[in-house]
């Protein structure tokens, strides 16, 4: 009987190690984060930093650079938007967001194996709000390969990141240290 007990038990210690170990996985590495230098992507930036680092354990570095005119990513994540991302696609651009989010996930995936994780719900850039498009993180898949569960921790800021959100961040970063004014406001979205 006590060796079924120690089995048993030395099972729940092995499997509570496994679930908790893609967590571990990312600890203490360093991810690059691509944003374009704009208040917004400023703000988002460091949302996505500061989450990543508060639920991995991964330290989040900002690369200021241009967005790829190709859709592309050279570092672990960017930030693109999907009017421009479907524009280096070429042929009929789809008037529906969620059919040209669709499109350009395939494209990418396919033709430049980068990964489109889901949108955020904010839009950018562009003189005005009916040419904005709306923002998406992408990652290399090498690079989701690296950080084991980058996708879905950035995938639950998805519907969180709006555009009231991301101005609240800027306004919040006015003046203040932006890693401590995105961890209050994740703290205050109960994402932290």
């Amino acid at each position: 009987m006590t060796k079924n007990m120690t089995a048993l038990l030395a099972g729940s210690v092995l499997l509570t190690g496994l679930a908790a170990s893609p967590a571990q996985s990312c600890v203490g590495r360093i991810l690059n984060l691509t944003i374009d230098g704009s208040p917004e992507q400023k703000a988002v930036g460091q949302l996505m930093a500061t989450y990543i680092n508060e639920r991995t354990g991964t330290t989040v570095t900002l690369v200021e650079n241009q967005q790829s005119a190709d859709g592309s990513c050279a570092t672990d994540v960017c930030i693109q938007y999907l009017k421009p991302a479907l524009a280096g696609i070429g042929g009929d651009q789809p008037q529906d967001e969620q059919e040209g989010y669709a499109k350009g996930k395939e494209f990418y995936l396919e033709n430049k194996d980068i990964v489109w994780l889901k949108p955020f719900a904010f839009k950018g850039p562009a003189a005005n709000q009916a040419e904005a498009s709306i923002a998406v993180p992408v990652s290399p898949r090498e690079a989701l390969g690296k950080f084991p569960v980058l996708d879905r921790v950035i995938n639950k800021l998805s519907g969180m990141v709006n555009d009231s959100f991301v101005q609240e961040m800027i306004e919040k970063s006015k003046g203040a240290d932006p890693a401590a004014a995105a961890k209050e406001l994740l703290k205050s979205q109960k994402l932290i």
